[in-house]
């Protein structure tokens, strides 16, 4: 079932990345999976078949367990961005059981709704503490002046990484998850390599403060645990504490800079909140379905028995889960299109993953969110754009460049 003319699917195009839900919906009404030849991948656009491909044992997010890339004709990693792959090599978003299994219990242990939950307070007050000087200047840039420098404090907070340098932080996540793109030029490729070489020097820097005087953190305790008698590795504990930080922060960043450009656009849904019809903690689910930080996810096949309704998919070939496509079902959500904050299933959103790969951190950000979007109410009820925001081109990780906001 290959895409048809009919419904043009390129993720580069700038008319696309202007407003990409309306082909997305086309594409969703007309496959629940389509094949696209130039991308060399399955596309999965529908709600119940996302979530169910993101619990399926018969996907996986590396292959290299169970098949050699020769084998299903998979180009080997490029060697000029050695220092990328190697970051991604221990990467929960990579790994597969065991290896996944036996990282992910160790984070787990820190993020306990315990000592998440005692992170609520402390994230109320920083975001109180961030947001009220911009208030009294009436203007500012959502995402560089408050939420950037809020998640990566909150996350660096809960690893017990410093914050001294949380500009180069947010710098080398940038970069490198351009790497998750399509057709990622050379210039980006480049930069993203640099940037992963730069963040394992400081993280095994870290490493090595941490052993010399351990601390009540994150860090420290990824030092010391011990699996099976065993202890991590270096590598292993750069590459858990790097996807922790960039994905710690990324979608936080992104839900809030989309969610708050959806409430300027319809500000009657900003007064329901404002005025306390809705609650944030429920705004926030609906911020997350009408326009996720994360577009797209992928899976290979790892089993000669997979198919998506009556279409069979080879062993070998990877598929891509429409998130945004998904998000806006009508047979999950009615009227998908609206921004409507009092929407009852708005939780049922595809925003976290599933399965043994979704996001450890979605209740931390569900903190954050929350804290973020009450601060706002608070203390700037009525919101303005001081210009048209820009989308940074890029597709699976979806956001803005930035938002300039003012006080009405």
């Amino acid at each position: 079932m290959e895409l048809g003319e009919k419904v043009a699917f390129d993720p580069a195009d700038p008319a696309f990345l202007a407003d990409p839900y309306p082909i997305l919906g086309r594409l969703r009404e007309s496959a629940r999976v389509f094949y696209d030849a130039e991308r060399e991948r399955w596309f999965v656009t529908r709600h119940e078949d996302v979530r169910t491909c993101l619990r399926d044992k018969r996907l996986g997010r590396n292959f290299r367990h169970v098949m050699s890339p020769e084998e299903i004709g998979v180009p080997p990693l490029d060697p000029r961005w050695q220092a990328f792959w190697d970051t991604e090599r221990w990467s929960l978003l990579w790994l597969e059981p065991p290896d996944h299994t036996r990282i992910r219990k160790l984070v787990a242990a820190a993020f306990t709704p315990r000592s998440v939950e005692a992170l609520r307070i402390p994230a109320r007050e920083l975001a109180d503490e961030l947001l009220a000087p911009l208030a009294e200047t009436r203007e500012m840039d959502l995402l560089y002046d408050f939420a950037q420098p809020y998640s990566i404090a909150v996350i660096c907070r809960m690893l017990g990484v410093p914050l001294d340098r949380h500009r180069d932080l947010l710098d080398w996540s940038h970069r490198m998850v351009k790497m998750y793109e399509f057709n990622v030029p050379v210039e980006a490729a480049t930069a993203a390599n640099d940037a992963a070489a730069e963040f394992q020097e400081y993280i095994r820097e870290l490493i090595r403060e941490r052993r010399a005087e351990p601390r009540e953190d994150m860090v420290t305790a990824l030092v010391e645990a011990r699996v099976d008698g065993a202890r991590l590795s270096d590598d292993e504990i750069v590459s858990t504490v790097i996807v922790l930080l960039n994905a710690g922060h990324e979608a936080t960043v992104n839900t809030l800079g989309n969610g708050t450009l959806a409430f300027v656009r319809h500000p009657q849904q900003w007064q329901r909140v404002v005025g306390g019809d809705v609650a944030a903690a429920a705004a926030l689910e609906e911020m997350i379905r009408f326009d996720p930080p994360l577009q797209l996810f992928e899976r290979w096949v790892l089993t000669e028995d997979f198919a998506i309704g009556d279409v069979p998919i080879a062993r070998g070939e990877k598929i891509a889960m429409l998130f945004g496509a998904a998000n806006r079902d009508p047979r999950v959500f009615d009227r998908p299109d609206e921004f409507d904050v009092r929407r009852a299933n708005a939780a049922q959103h595809i925003g976290f993953g599933g399965g043994i790969h979704v996001c450890i951190g979605a209740p931390l950000a569900r903190i954050e969110l929350e804290a973020s979007v009450d601060a706002l109410c608070r203390l700037w009820p009525d919101l303005g754009l001081v210009e048209e925001p820009r989308r940074t081109g890029a597709f699976v990780i979806w956001g803005l460049e930035g938002l300039r906001l003012e006080r009405g």
